[in-house]
């Protein structure tokens, strides 16, 4: 047997595989939220499954793919060349927190080149599996929420001490209130873009459902990007003519929402107390200022974290980056929460190269489809994404995030691509 047979039979298998393992995947975090709450322990079900995933696609990627792989493999090398250093003297839980970080950023890609790949290889079976993946999130979204409001799971923030707050938020039994806000994000621009050429409803309700687990979360991340993506969508995935023949109608329609937002910023106060977030915002306010509200105080970790680097760390290290435990050695808070500032500190160079490789690449798909209106949608997510990582992080750094996203990307630029619609099977 050659090894181009092996590589094929690795690839089917492989293939077949993931086809079981993908939809589960928000599931499976969900379910890891749960065991961690009810045992004290997820017992690293949510780290293995992903590893899992990771493995299966290197394995169907070398068959026709292999340089791409191997840069793969070069990039996680230099992405663990400056934390290693400083492996030796740390307790191995910090190195074992870095290679996951290090994976984390790969995945993105990874899986986005895999699901490409799948949809040149076998389109219907590729646009199966991303449509019963976006179906069960979705669904494990719903039933995560409702488990929430009945008083299962976690808050979505602790309460800060001396700060009245009469509601924390819901999320459920995801870990991660931001990195599950972006998956919202994510799942909400699929499933609209997908429901809104053929069912109007449907589009209507997973609109209703997005905006009210958004509120629920009460990150701002969630409530703007899905307001966005529902105000904007139906006019992204319109063609040329259509804003020619009711330009009118499209300049009243946003008069009508400058008018909405001077309402809101209006009644601000209002309705900051009817969601219970007032008294949190104002002790914010006094003691961070306005940024502390915009940047929710990153600025100000950014700036410890950076005064450690330049206090510690010889230039050098600095440009390799310190890894995780390199700074904890010095600051209990090691994330800025910044995407572009955590890689550059944790991974140095390597790591900020490639946080914008990977946006690079994503938009770049997008531009080259923005003449469709599912390309168009899809390059308004992108942009959304990359606003969220560069002052809010937990985009590149999600551990849920990387499948979803390269989902919807693959999908959607099929969409464009292909001239099948295929919205009346989603």
């Amino acid at each position: 047997m050659t090894v181009q047979a092996i590589s094929s039979g690795l690839q089917r298998g492989s293939d077949k595989a993931l086809h079981w393992l993908i939809p589960p995947f928000l599931l499976i975090d969900c379910v890891n939220g749960a065991l961690l709450q009810l045992s004290g322990s997820s017992f690293a079900l949510s780290a293995v499954y992903k590893l899992t995933l990771l493995l299966l696609m290197v394995l169907s990627l070398l068959h026709d793919q292999a340089k791409k792989t191997a840069l793969f493999a070069m990039s996680l090398l230099l992405l663990l060349a400056g934390p290693a250093l400083n492996w030796p003297a740390l307790a191995p839980r910090w190195a074992i927190a870095d290679m996951q970080l290090a994976l984390k950023l790969i995945s993105p890609l990874l899986a986005f080149y895999y699901l490409h790949s799948l949809f040149q290889r076998a389109p219907a079976e590729a646009r199966k599996l991303c449509h019963l993946t976006l179906w069960l999130s979705a669904t494990v979204l719903l039933a995560n929420t409702a488990a929430g409001l009945a008083g299962f799971g976690f808050n979505a923030y602790q309460p800060l001490e001396g700060v009245a707050q009469s509601f924390l938020g819901i999320k459920g039994y995801f870990y991660s209130t931001n990195e599950l806000s972006a998956v919202l994000l994510v799942l909400t621009c699929a499933l609209l873009a997908l429901s809104w050429p053929a069912h109007k409803m449907r589009y209507l309700l997973l609109s209703c459902c997005s905006l009210l687990i958004a509120l629920l979360l009460l990150t701002k991340t969630g409530l703007f990007g899905v307001l966005l993506l529902v105000v904007l969508m139906p006019l992204l995935m319109q063609n040329g003519s259509f804003w020619y023949q009711y330009r009118r109608w499209v300049v009243g329609a946003v008069v009508l929402m400058l008018l909405a937002l001077l309402l809101v910023i209006v009644n601000g106060e209002t309705l900051l107390r009817m969601l219970g977030i007032y008294d949190k915002l104002q002790f914010v306010y006094q003691q961070r200022g306005i940024s502390g509200i915009l940047l929710s105080s990153r600025d100000y970790y950014a700036g410890r974290i950076w005064q450690v680097m330049t206090e510690q760390y010889s230039a050098w290290q600095q440009l390799l980056g310190v890894g995780q435990g390199g700074v904890a050695l010095y600051l209990k808070k090691y994330f800025a929460e910044l995407d572009w500032f955590d890689l550059l500190v944790l991974h140095g160079i390597a790591g900020v190269l490639l946080w914008l490789l990977t946006f690079a690449e994503f938009l770049r798909h997008s531009v080259q489809c923005c003449t469709d209106g599912y390309g168009r949608s899809l390059l308004l997510l992108n942009l959304l994404l990359l606003l969220v990582s560069s002052v809010a992080g937990h985009i590149l750094t999600s551990g849920m995030l990387w499948l979803p996203w390269a989902l919807c990307n693959a999908l959607l630029l099929h969409q464009a691509t292909s001239g099948h619609t295929e919205t009346e099977r989603a």
